[in-house]
């Protein structure tokens, strides 16, 4: 019975050890992406309303 709970210990440590690189890599492509666009395409369009005053005639 021990053994099959190393086992299980085992697999939990090496589905850590894949998943955690994997993420990290998938951060740092996100980050890199981000910073090669340096903002060219924006997120959304933003939209603010400015008032304007009239023109004395």
């Amino acid at each position: 019975m021990t053994i099959q709970k190393r086992r299980r210990k085992l697999s939990g440590v090496a589905a850590v050890s894949i998943v955690a690189p994997v993420v990290l890599l998938l951060v740092v492509l996100t980050g890199v992406c981000a910073w090669m666009d340096g903002g060219r395409s924006p997120v959304r369009d933003i939209v603010q309303p400015v008032a304007v005053p009239e023109l004395p005639q």
